[in-house]
């Protein structure tokens, strides 16, 4: 996310897409993100809460979090995988549980 004062071309780039978004905002600074990618009617899945690190441990996360809870409160499923397995406390503390036998995958192509 980084530090600048105004968001960077690859946050502005995130703000303007189609999937949903929910965002804090410090004036002008992006605080946070959480991105969204649904169905329209039962599964919506959050992949993306990263928080600028000038503001971490104040609780921007934790908002962000419980906003897409309550936007998504009606569908049958609010899925997260979080990438690190350090994270994963942190969305328990928010309701998530960890799914049966499940493992993320992945294709990474490097430009």
């Amino acid at each position: 996310m980084g530090n600048q004062s105004t968001p960077s071309a690859r946050v502005k780039t995130l703000l303007r897409s189609p999937c949903p978004n929910s965002a804090s905002w410090d004036g002008n600074q992006l605080a946070g993100l959480a991105r969204i990618i649904d169905d329209g009617e039962m599964l919506a899945y959050m992949y993306w809460v990263p928080v600028n690190p000038k503001y971490q441990g104040m609780h921007v996360g934790s908002g962000l979090v419980e906003r897409v809870k309550e936007r998504y409160a009606g569908y049958m499923f609010l899925e997260v995988m979080p990438e690190e397995s350090k994270n994963v406390p942190f969305y328990q503390r928010h309701g998530f549980a960890l799914m049966e036998d499940s493992r993320a995958m992945q294709i990474v192509t490097h430009s």
